[in-house]
């Protein structure tokens, strides 16, 4: 309602309601702040996602079809664990914050109840929330970005299949160790077998 508004609401008859009294007054107040308040929220919601799509590296689209709090909070817990976060987002606001990043072109994966998987980089996201789907049919997986691509959700089911970043790093440490332990041996073997021929040959030298 505007000041035209007000003035009609005035100059209706007596008696009727719409009178220009102290809580018609403080009602229309209210409802203008609430608005520019809903705003103002909405404004801030936006930017965060601005920042957070040109801050990550990698995230995951999912589609949260009814997903308990209780759900919410252990998969929320299992992601920060993971270093990564987990929101759920409009669709409409998403698509006005990607707007602002060199990554349109996803708005197109932008529908139906969206959640967003955030982060900086890859870890084991996408293994946490392929096994999650698979116990909730109430999340499902969508598509995502990585380090430049858009990816879609087979790329991210494929990327749950392979070893954890631990594990791989556990693997190289065991192979260089492995390695080295090898190496070691093989440049120590020849010293030990020149040891051998001298010895050997200055036991019969003193045998002569």
């Amino acid at each position: 309602m505007g000041v035209m508004d007000l003035k009609f609401a005035h100059t209706r008859q007596k008696g009727q309601p719409g009178l220009l009294s102290k809580p018609f007054v403080n009602n229309f107040l209210l409802r203008n702040w609430r608005l520019k308040m809903d705003r103002a929220a909405k404004e801030k919601v936006v930017s965060d996602l601005t920042s957070k799509f040109n801050e990550s590296n990698f995230f995951i689209l999912t589609h949260n079809n009814g997903l308990s709090v209780e759900e919410m909070t252990s998969l929320r817990n299992q992601l920060r664990d993971a270093g990564s976060t987990f929101k759920v987002v409009k669709n409409s606001l998403a698509k006005i914050a990607i707007n602002d990043t060199e990554i349109k072109e996803l708005s197109d994966y932008f529908s139906g109840p969206l959640a967003i998987v955030f982060s900086e980089e890859l870890t084991s996201q996408p293994k946490i929330i392929s096994d999650f789907a698979k116990d909730n049919e109430n999340l499902s997986v969508v598509g995502g970005y990585m380090d430049g691509e858009i990816i879609d959700k087979e790329t991210i089911s494929k990327l749950a299949s392979l070893p954890s970043l631990d594990t791989l790093r556990a693997k190289i440490i065991g192979s260089l160790t492995s390695s080295a332990s090898k190496i070691v041996g093989i440049v120590n073997k020849p010293g030990e077998q020149i040891a051998q021929v001298l010895s050997a040959k200055s036991q019969s030298g003193e045998a002569a």
